[in-house]
């Protein structure tokens, strides 16, 4: 699976966008763009036709950038996300395995 990174500049421009409109306003916008892809991805389940994958990815990408910049904020490194996703997947594994029987 392909790691997602962002180049010095786009990580420059989210530092920009924090000093501009602050912290509660960011976290704010994350929170938005949740928002929008729960919903494009509602709609997905909902219609019988095919799916705006654009729609999704769009929504994907900004779910990430902001994501992004929750991580600068609050200074979540890679080690600690990857740490935590291990955990969640033993967790998942042993559901799944309850649930085969």
């Amino acid at each position: 699976m392909m790691k997602l990174e962002f180049t010095k500049e786009q990580v420059n421009t989210m530092q920009t966008a924090l000093e501009k409109w602050g912290l509660n306003a960011q976290v704010g916008q994350t929170v938005e763009e949740c928002a929008e892809l729960v919903v494009v991805l509602q709609k997905y389940i909902n219609r019988t036709n095919k799916p705006d994958i654009d729609k999704i990815l769009d929504e994907i990408a900004d779910v990430e950038m902001m994501l992004a910049q929750m991580r600068l904020v609050f200074k979540i490194d890679d080690k600690s996300i990857k740490e935590r996703i291990d955990c969640k997947f033993k967790k998942l594994n042993e559901y799944l395995k309850r649930e085969e029987v």
